[in-house]
């Protein structure tokens, strides 16, 4: 197939991956999908595409083959699920929705349909993260010592109660500042560092009117034997920090927004040969065309995204009971 039709369904960040869509090679924008009626003819005005209220009329269109889900995090699986089985490959924002069992339904149904999953964690892409990821693979970090994944952001009161005051419940959110800006990276630390075997978390609700956390904090125990930290808060007076750090016996890398990929390498010789390594792919929608065109494999496919919500439902976990979780 030399090109991939799209819908999008979900445009508030999902207007921006539909721009991105339309400047993809292989990709074409078909179709995009809002409740809001005003908002969805005015993306397809401006993006040149067809556009609908309605998730079916997307669904039936036989020039659609990849549905991009950006609804709020607690619908994901739900009409991820709608669009597998009407033999669309799938690409859900992050989380990949809000609980395992969400992530569990969402995968079966793709495997059943024989559809393509994948999951939106932009950062994965982003040249310094995936050089880190690549090196810690050969090894050229040594011995994995400790991992950690800080961010402070601030949020207004007014951020919570915007379109119908989804974000920080349990239902729709899945979680606080972890489960949502956090979880760029929990997933870059799991790419890193691997799966925890021990979790101990603390977390609290400081300065907003929300059900989740607004201050969260972890320590963990990696299988490998490493430690981690995790700090993630949206009580920051400014957006001040939003990065991971990895170091191991060889070397160290200071990502200072995983976003961006700027960063501060340790080690002799060691940035020289971080950049050796190029990432093949911009975003998730060029590596989705390469896998449906070439078969290449996607960076995070269903299982991938389900790691991070076992993780943080394992926080949560440690959090409510006040002690440390084995996983």
């Amino acid at each position: 197939m030399d090109i991939l039709g799209f819908a999008v369904v979900g445009l508030g960040m999902g207007r921006n991956r539909a721009r991105i869509i339309k400047d993809t090679a292989g990709a074409a924008l078909r179709v995009v999908v809002d409740l809001n009626a005003e908002l969805a003819r005015e993306t397809a005005l401006e993006l040149e595409c067809d556009w609908t209220s309605e998730l079916a009329t997307a669904l039936d269109r036989k020039d659609v083959q990849v549905v991009m889900v950006m609804t709020p995090s607690g619908h994901h699986a739900k009409i991820g699920v709608q669009a597998a089985k009407a033999g669309k490959h799938v690409i859900s924002t992050k989380p990949m929705d809000v609980t395992t069992e969400a992530c569990d339904a969402l995968i079966d149904a793709a495997d059943q349909a024989g559809v393509l999953l994948g999951v939106d964690y932009e950062s994965r892409y982003v040249a310094a993260n995936y050089r880190l990821a690549k090196a810690i693979e050969r090894g050229w970090l040594g011995k994995l010592l400790l991992g950690e994944a800080r961010f402070k952001w601030f949020r207004a009161e007014e951020y919570y109660k915007h379109n119908q005051s989804w974000r920080g419940t349990w239902a729709m959110d899945g979680g606080g500042s972890l489960a949502n800006q956090g979880s760029h990276l929990l997933d870059l630390l799991l790419w890193y560092m691997g799966d925890p075997v021990r979790v101990y978390a603390e977390t609290a609700v400081m300065n907003h009117a929300i059900e989740t956390e607004d201050i969260g904090l972890v320590i963990l125990n990696f299988a490998n034997g490493a430690k981690g930290t995790i700090l993630g808060t949206t009580t920051f007076p400014a957006r001040g920090y939003f990065g991971t750090e990895v170091h191991g016996t060889e070397g160290a890398v200071l990502t200072h927004e995983a976003l961006k990929g700027t960063w501060t390498v340790f080690g002799d010789g060691l940035e020289e040969r971080l950049l050796t390594i190029e990432n093949p792919y911009r975003n998730v929608i060029e590596n989705m065309v390469a896998a449906v065109r070439e078969g290449v494999p996607l960076y995070i496919d269903g299982s991938e995204g389900r790691r991070t919500v076992a993780l943080l439902e394992t926080i949560y976990r440690s959090s409510r009971e006040g002690r440390a979780v084995e996983t």
